[in-house]
């Protein structure tokens, strides 16, 4: 269940609760049954990859067509459906037959609120041995502090009994709602954004009425009063026969000028006095009524009534509003409920209500399952042709591709050797410049270290005893130094360990050797050292910053400015440029510097 609303300005609740949805393919179509006393109207509406669209209407006169008994009446509709293509059918009952209203519950979770609803609509529907078919939708808060629904229930039995009276029981139902919900969604297509209105339905024997608040209903009702109840009251205050009076009521005005019928103005008195309390016993005390009243059925088209309503009983009527809605969605005069049951069907309805019984809606679930499953046969075989046809397009254009490129291919064999010639030319040419290239990027190198040596030495107590480029200083004889000098005859095991290539091998890569003094105590000097190292590897001119092993030392640097213990060497290696050869740019390690550990003393 969605959460509920939290600004009582908004107006658009949620879709079905208890009707589940899947995916369904992008072309449907439902026929709508609104099956009056006297007629029954049916509408066929589409949804073509959601564009809406009224295909086709009709509207039975069950006099007029002479259909008086049920088994004609049932033989009359299956012919019908079956000539319209047996679309899925969805059914409007009467509203008389069901109870639609708002039910306030207090802020709990959606499972609590669930048995919440079950147990008012038990209290609501009273004794009965008939399942309860049942349905509801969260809608905008209409009070501080709780959780409002739109319920609407309907016994089981009443249902079933409906669709056996018109013959439809082996026809598949997509959808089953009321006249009132019907209604509702049929006015929220026609004027979505429209607040407060009372919508009027008169048909032949019944009166159904929705009452809509902040463009959300909140209230639905029927009472036995409508076309019949006038028409029998003509034929007795006229003392005629009912055919008579039903052909007088449609063309004359018996509620003023000469024509006037004695007593048939009471009669109407009557009628909107019902109107009245039922708009009363809603709102819980007689008033103003609450918003405009919008007037629908053949009951409103007698003529004077709607004027006499105005001037006497204050009612003020205004025909259904068609200039907001969609042209493809205008049936004729009648079918507003007709159209709203469509409309919720095909998913449009802002506050559905679904009755359809639990075996018909496992029904529909399984054709809903096989459509699924023709139209994703539909797509695939699609799908297949497409792909056929493209292969087979693909193939033709490859054969004439290939054509096309044997006669570039000879032609570009030429051109590539051509160019390949010319390239080793370029090559060649560069080969000759590239020393020249080579020893002015080291000299700029060369000159940006001394730079970031002399940044490194500020505020720093260390000096550099000497600054030397590695091929010349690793051209010395290597000589062990007093740091870190090993025991006799070690120097000579370590030699010896190393294999002969990398002994033969010069360490000298692209870079100097910088040794520096550092005049301070163990823990200072080892600190001091590594923020030198530090802030020269972030230097994007060098590659490698790291002390110098002692079996690599040379001792080139002047005694006098020595202090023994404190004497290091490190290796600045120059960043790779593509100036350098291709024998110089590999990265050729040089043994393990013997860095002094964090925590020990410096040697």
């Amino acid at each position: 269940m969605p959460p509920a609303a939290t600004n009582p300005s908004d107006v658009t609740p949620v879709p079905y609760i208890l009707k589940p949805h899947g995916i369904e393919p992008p072309i449907r179509r439902v026929l709508a049954v609104d099956a009056g006393s006297r007629c029954i109207r049916l509408l066929l509406l589409e949804s073509h990859f959601g564009k809406l669209r009224a295909v086709r209407q009709e509207a039975l006169d069950l006099q007029e067509e002479g259909l008086v008994s049920a088994d004609e009446l049932k033989a009359h509709i299956q012919a019908t459906v079956a000539e319209w293509g047996r679309p899925p059918l969805v059914l409007a009952l009467p509203q008389q037959i069901a109870v639609s209203q708002i039910v306030d519950l207090p802020l709990v979770p959606d499972a609590e609120a669930r048995q919440l609803i079950e147990a008012e609509i038990v209290k609501l529907g009273g004794v009965s041995e008939s399942v309860m078919v049942y349905d509801f939708a969260r809608v905008p808060i209409l009070a501080e502090h709780r959780q409002s629904f739109w319920v609407t229930f309907c016994q089981e039995g009443e249902i079933q009994s409906r669709v056996a009276q018109l013959g439809l029981d082996s026809q598949e139902f997509r959808e089953i709602t009321t006249a009132g919900n019907a209604l509702l969604t049929a006015w929220h297509a026609a004027r979505p954004g429209h607040r407060d209105a009372v919508l009027v339905h008169a048909r032949a024997q019944n009166t159904t009425l929705v009452v809509i608040r902040n463009g959300v209903g909140v209230f639905a009702s029927s009472f036995p009063m409508a076309g019949d109840f006038f028409t029998r009251a003509i034929a007795r205050l006229g003392r005629s026969t009912p055919q008579v009076a039903e052909g007088i009521k449609r063309s004359t005005n018996l509620l003023a000028g000469e024509t006037v019928l004695t007593g048939f103005a009471e009669i109407v008195d009557g009628w909107a006095a019902e109107l009245k309390r039922q708009l009363s016993e809603w709102r819980g005390q007689p008033g103003d009524l609450p918003g405009d009243l919008i007037a629908t059925g053949g009951v409103f088209e007698q003529p004077g009534l709607c004027d006499y309503l105005a001037h006497h009983a204050g009612l003020k009527f205004q025909p259904w509003p068609a200039s907001n809605a969609l042209p493809v969605l205008l049936p004729a005069r009648g079918f507003e409920i007709a159209l709203g049951a469509a409309l919720q069907a095909l998913g449009q309805g802002l506050q559905p209500a679904s009755l359809l019984p639990a075996n018909r809606r496992a029904a529909w679930k399984k054709h809903l399952g096989r459509q699924r499953l023709e139209f994703a046969n539909a797509l695939l075989l699609a799908a297949c042709f497409v792909a056929l046809a493209l292969g087979i397009w693909q193939r033709l254009a490859l054969v004439q591709s290939q054509q096309a490129l044997t006669t570039k291919v000879q032609a570009g064999l030429g051109v590539v050797q051509t160019n390949s010639a010319l390239t080793r030319d370029l090559l060649n040419g560069y080969d000759e410049l590239r020393p020249l290239f080579e020893r002015q990027q080291a000299t700029v190198d060369t000159l940006q270290s001394l730079a970031l040596l002399q940044s490194a030495r500020s505020n720093r107590t260390f000096w550099c005893v000497l600054i030397a480029d590695q091929q010349s200083y690793f051209a010395q004889t290597p000589t062990l130094t007093a740091t870190n000098k090993p025991p006799a005859g070690a120097a000579d095991a370590m030699f010896a360990a190393w294999p002969r290539e990398l002994a033969s091998a010069s360490p000298a890569r692209p870079g100097l050797i910088a040794e520096l003094c550092v005049p301070e105590d163990a823990d200072a000097a080892r600190s001091t050292l590594s923020l030198v190292v530090n802030s020269l590897q972030k230097a994007p001119v060098f590659e490698r910053v790291d002390l110098l092993s002692e079996d690599l030392r040379r001792s080139l640097a002047d005694p006098k400015v020595i202090l023994p213990e404190r004497h290091f060497a490190l290796a600045l290696d120059f960043a790779t440029t593509e100036f350098q050869a291709a024998a110089t740019r590999q990265f050729r390690p040089l043994p393990p510097s013997r860095w002094p550990a964090k925590t020990g003393p410096l040697p």
